[in-house]
């Protein structure tokens, strides 16, 4: 969300504050920190997620009509668990994915329990544990259909399509992020539609349509950054870059994933930049640039450590080891 999307919660929340109204402080902060979450602003989402999640905690009663303590509970602990898989911090991101999972077994309900399934999944994404991830978002999905809980149903469906394109499902992909697509249509999620778009563009490319794939990562580019969502835009600019590489048009390819290491160390989201600059090591030893390539090969490493992405991690050692070869 752009800065005109978040000066109404700043102002909601002042508000809040002011009056002492301990019912909509917790709320109110847990929506400033999904706007800062959409702007790709994660450590602010983040302190704001803490902070509701400390209030709640405290006075579970302190929420609006129609809402419940417990839920948005799990809310702050499932968002709690992504943003930290998302920047590489992975000890973080299994504590809070566990607190909204022990939450959400206790409370019972349909809706906290497909929130927490859902950021298990997406953690268990960044782990590189497949089996796992795609076991809870199947559920997920299943309680989502199965309650008519329909808010989460495009976002569980662009985790499977990113699990089936990271696992060489190509078609899966395509047939599953069409359907988040539409379901993101009809809730008039933009975020949802644009994210499902550049999953779909991947797919495309996969199944051999990379000029479709091209001309919609672009498209989603373009409305990401026009819309201030920077996380959607890193992942559309990554998205671009291997598309083009696909293409061999290597020089935009590397210009691309260059980009995309240049917008993700702002936003810190550590893994994708390791997949990025491994993705560009690569293309720099096919153009004979060994010692560059080497470079970005170390960093990919180090970053993959920190994220604790372990067959990330040893996938990169194993390409590293192949120029002490040469």
């Amino acid at each position: 969300m752009n800065g005109g999307g978040l000066r109404p919660l700043r102002s909601g929340r002042r508000l809040a504050n002011q009056l002492n109204d301990e019912t909509w402080l917790g709320f109110s902060e847990y929506g400033l920190a999904q706007s800062y979450f959409v702007a790709g602003r994660y450590r602010d989402a983040e302190t704001w997620l803490k902070q509701a999640a400390t209030r709640l905690a405290r006075a579970p009663e302190n929420v609006p009509p129609g809402a419940t303590g417990s839920s948005l509970l799990v809310l702050c602990h499932m968002m709690r668990s992504i943003i930290y898989a998302s920047i590489g911090e992975s000890d973080d991101a299994d504590r809070c994915a566990g607190e909204a999972n022990d939450l959400a077994e206790r409370s019972g309900r349909p809706y906290d329990l497909i929130a927490a399934c859902y950021g298990r999944g997406l953690v268990q994404i960044f782990h590189g544990n497949f089996d796992e991830a795609e076991n809870a978002l199947r559920v997920a999905a299943s309680l989502s259909r199965e309650n008519e809980v329909s808010l989460f149903l495009p976002l569980l469906l662009c985790g499977l399509g990113n699990l089936y394109l990271q696992t060489g499902r190509a078609a899966e992909a395509r047939d599953v992020l069409l359907k988040a697509k539409s379901e993101a249509e009809a809730l008039g999620h933009t975020t949802s539609d644009i994210l499902a778009s550049v999953y779909l563009a991947s797919a495309y490319a996969q199944l051999g349509d990379t000029s479709r794939g091209l001309s919609l990562a672009n498209a989603c580019q373009a409305s990401a950054k026009q819309k201030g969502y920077q996380g959607v835009e890193v992942l559309a600019l990554f998205a671009e870059a291997g598309i083009l590489s696909i293409r061999g048009e290597t020089a935009d390819a590397i210009a691309h994933f260059e980009r995309t290491i240049e917008l993700g160390a702002r936003l810190e989201v550590r893994p994708l930049l390791g997949f990025a600059r491994g993705m560009l090591a690569r293309l720099l030893a096919n153009t004979g640039k060994q010692a560059e390539a080497q470079a970005e090969l170390n960093q990919a490493i180090a970053l993959f450590a920190r994220s604790k992405m372990t067959a990330q991690l040893e996938r990169a050692k194993a390409a590293l080891s192949k120029f002490s070869n040469l």
